[in-house]
């Protein structure tokens, strides 16, 4: 006889079924949380535990964002040609102002006013862009001294936000994705500069809960050693994860957050999903994993390419927070599709490629919700980020 397969162990349909009843017509959501309800206020509490026995929420969130302009001016440049290094200068410069007209802080203002209003107990954040500056710069003359004047730092940008909103957070771990410096003019000053760009993913946990209500330890981070490489600049995109372990009242966890490669290199994006499986996720534990995994399940512009990051994370046992919450709804909970420029309205959300998955025995979803991070404002920019940033709650058991 083979045991029964607890929820989160199950293929996503065989959950889906299990929540059936005899008639087999799906349990209301409604039925099945005053089920968890009535369950949780029966079970007792232990004599001098600080917390009742029984069924918990963690609320968690994971937003990109965005660092404010493309690179495709830069990719795109011919080493080859002769007018190539004044071309890389003009199109660095370009970039670097571009990103400066996306008001990266008043961008990050909107971020933590979403994340104060509903006080998460983990926010995952991605493409969180430290920017320095060397001025006068020395890339062109051959020098390699490392940028160190900070202009942006998008990370101590929100936690200070957060902060001045009461919504206390602590940074609990970091990972590195790209860090790269290049030539630029100096508009201000006439002269060349140089500016780095350091691509970041990060971990931010509640400081402000009840002793030994959360805590965290074991901080991990670490880079796929598949990436896609850039011939023309001699570069490789570094991308990477960050993790920690959580205990929530008793219940312990690993949380990761990671960003992979675009669907427009779907094999090496395939290989990061495999690192990833195959290192932090590859744990006793139960895990959440969260982040920008640049992978639509709905394949809705390039239906003829291999399958990316997506079905692959499904294939190691992880279900998808939304599509469990919403099997009738595979077009829905959109999170990316804004423009480049943050600046045209009529640009809906075609996209879902920022994702809550969880696996291990005892977790079950409850609330799965995408928020569309508008500014408010008349004019560029009108959000905060390219993507939506998406909040769950999951009931650990």
């Amino acid at each position: 006889m083979n045991p029964q397969k607890s929820p989160a162990t199950m293929r996503p349909s065989a959950w889906l079924w299990s929540l059936r009843g005899r008639s087999g017509a799906l349990v209301p959501a409604a039925c099945l949380l005053l089920l968890i309800t009535l369950l949780a206020s029966v079970l007792p509490a232990q004599a001098g535990d600080r917390y009742a026995v029984g069924p918990h929420t963690l609320k968690t969130m994971t937003v990109n964002l965005y660092i404010g302009t493309g690179t495709e001016s830069i990719t795109a440049l011919d080493p080859t040609d002769p007018n190539y290094l004044m071309n890389l200068v003009t199109a660095v410069t370009g970039t670097y102002y571009e990103l400066l007209a996306s008001q990266p802080p008043v961008r990050l203002q909107a971020v933590a006013d979403q994340i104060a209003a509903r006080k998460p107990d983990i926010v995952a954040v991605e493409e969180a862009t430290l920017l320095r500056l060397q001025s006068p710069g020395d890339l062109v003359a051959g020098g390699t001294t490392p940028a160190t004047d900070v202009v942006l730092d998008y990370l101590q940008i929100l936690v200070d936000s957060l902060n001045a909103r009461g919504a206390h957070y602590a940074v609990v771990s970091v990972g590195y994705e790209w860090d790269i410096e290049m030539p630029m003019f100096n508009l201000e000053t006439g002269g060349i500069d140089d500016v780095r760009q350091t691509d970041r993913e990060a971990i931010l946990v509640r400081t402000d809960l009840p002793s030994g209500q959360l805590t965290t330890w074991n901080p991990q981070h670490g880079n796929f050693a598949n990436l896609l490489e850039i011939p023309g600049l001699g570069i490789s995109l570094t991308r990477g994860w960050c993790s920690v372990d959580v205990s929530t009242r008793g219940d312990t966890l690993r949380y990761i957050c990671a960003h992979l490669e675009e669907e427009t290199a779907p094999w090496i994006q395939v290989l990061q999903a495999k690192e990833l499986i195959a290192g932090p996720a590859k744990t006793w534990l139960p895990v959440v994993l969260v982040g920008d995994f640049n992978s639509d399940p709905l394949h809705r512009d390039r239906p003829w390419i291999d399958p990316t990051a997506y079905p692959r994370i499904l294939m190691a046992g992880f279900l998808d927070t939304w599509a469990v919450l919403h099997p009738f709804r595979p077009a829905g909970g959109l999170t990316w599709g804004h423009d480049e420029f943050l600046a045209d309205p009529t640009l809906p959300f075609d996209r879902r490629i920022d994702f809550v998955f969880f696996r291990g025995p005892g977790i079950l979803p409850l609330k799965a919700e995408p928020i569309d991070l508008v500014l408010g404002r008349t004019e560029p920019p009108l959000w905060a980020s390219d993507h939506a940033a998406l909040a769950a709650e999951l009931l650990i058991r």
